[in-house]
């Protein structure tokens, strides 16, 4: 048995310390043994298997936890905020996604007035979740792309037949796009067959790629339901596919685990952020978004984390997204930096100031804009490549 263990950083509201040192107690307890702690006589159990409180203090004046869980434009009364850190045993994990996750925020999430803000991983679990397969330098190196700021597509709207999704496919590699992604709510529907779908556009790419000597990724949406996304994933690779797409919110981060370490697949991996709002968007509990847009799926092995940007259609704030990005990239125990990649509001208006706020090393994912400048997608893509290579 291991005696490693691993912290989990939690902002608790209470009005005294007294008040949340029974918080925290109880929250050791909770996302440990569930069980009345007095009645405990295994001192293994009492002493290793049960959470340790390392830490508790006010919330210091000034940090970005009091923005954690907060509508933009709005501030916590700090004296009402602490800040706890709890130590797990590795063991508690099994050395599982699903299992981690539940001990770091299983039961107390159903409690108000907990967030988890900050997580600091043992050496046992940074070598079995792993993170990125390719990350940063990987994906440039795959696509010959080593400085400017990376671009990828989506094929839309839901409804369209797969013959037009695989030209929009071909366009955009002929336009030199990087990456090529479903978009996330086209899965296997009536009008929208997995299986042709996925195999007309890896055929299309593939067959521009080897004219072009390009090196674009066409991502398939593998999101389904239990092994069905492994099937899907298997698929996908065998008529060409070079990448996947999946919702880990919808379909379990052990699921995102599962497809990064299978060294079969081998493919990189796309991180939608689908149904993850309720875990990481203001309210009274959850879980920092920074972590759970940013770290986690970097921590079971995305890629490419996809993330809402600030300045469109969602609330995000520039402050915000800097720092989910940063958990993407920045040095994390031995785990490779992945690419952050930001959609929503990334228009050719806005793509200097993205560029300098995120910097090259992401990948902006044009959705909508691309559509915007007229039906040439070739063009279009062409026209926004060359902007990144002038900002680069």
């Amino acid at each position: 048995m291991s005696t490693e263990r691993f912290t989990v950083t939690y902002r608790i509201e209470c009005d005294t310390y007294d008040e949340a040192k029974a918080v925290m107690w109880a929250l050791q307890v909770e996302q440990t043994i569930e069980f009345p702690y007095e009645f405990v006589t295994d001192p293994y159990i009492k002493n290793e298997v049960t959470g340790q409180l390392v830490s508790l203090e006010p919330m210091p004046v000034g940090s970005h936890y009091r923005t954690v869980g907060v509508m933009p434009g709005r501030e916590l009364d700090e004296s009402h905020y602490f800040i706890g850190v709890v130590s797990y045993l590795v063991d508690t994990t099994s050395m599982e996604a699903t299992q981690f996750l539940n001990v770091l925020f299983g039961n107390s999430s159903l409690q108000p007035g907990i967030w988890v803000v900050d997580l600091e991983l043992c050496p046992s679990l940074v070598a079995t979740f792993g993170g990125p397969r390719f990350g940063l330098s990987g994906l440039r190196e795959i696509l010959g792309v080593p400085k400017r700021a990376m671009m990828q597509a989506v094929i839309k709207p839901m409804g369209t037949p797969n013959e037009t999704l695989a030209n929009m496919c071909a366009a955009y590699t002929r336009g030199g796009v990087d990456v090529i992604k479903d978009d996330h709510g086209i899965t296997n529907q009536n009008f929208s067959d997995f299986k042709d779908r996925v195999a007309r556009c890896a055929e299309q790419v593939n067959s521009v790629n080897a004219q072009n000597g390009t090196n674009t990724l066409y991502a398939a949406n593998v999101s389904a339901d239990g092994v069905e996304v492994l099937e899907r994933a298997y698929y996908a690779k065998s008529v060409g596919v070079t990448a996947l797409m999946v919702a880990p919110s919808l379909i379990g981060f052990g699921w995102l685990h599962a497809l990064a370490t299978d060294s079969e697949l081998g493919l990189p991996i796309i991180a939608h952020p689908a149904f993850g709002g309720g875990f990481s968007l203001p309210g009274i509990s959850g879980i920092a978004d920074y972590l759970y847009l940013g770290l986690l799926p970097r921590i079971f092995g995305a890629d490419m984390p996809i993330f809402v940007s600030y300045g469109g259609r969602f609330t995000f704030t520039a402050p915000q997204c800097k720092r989910i990005s940063s958990y993407i990239r920045s040095a994390y125990q031995d785990m490779a930096p992945a690419v952050p990649s930001p959609g929503g509001g990334v228009t050719d208006a806005r793509l200097d100031e993205l560029v300098s706020i995120y910097d090259n090393d992401t990948m902006f994912l044009v959705g909508g804009d691309m559509f915007r400048r007229g039906p040439d997608l070739e063009a279009n893509m062409k026209y926004f490549i060359s902007r990144l290579e002038a900002l680069c």
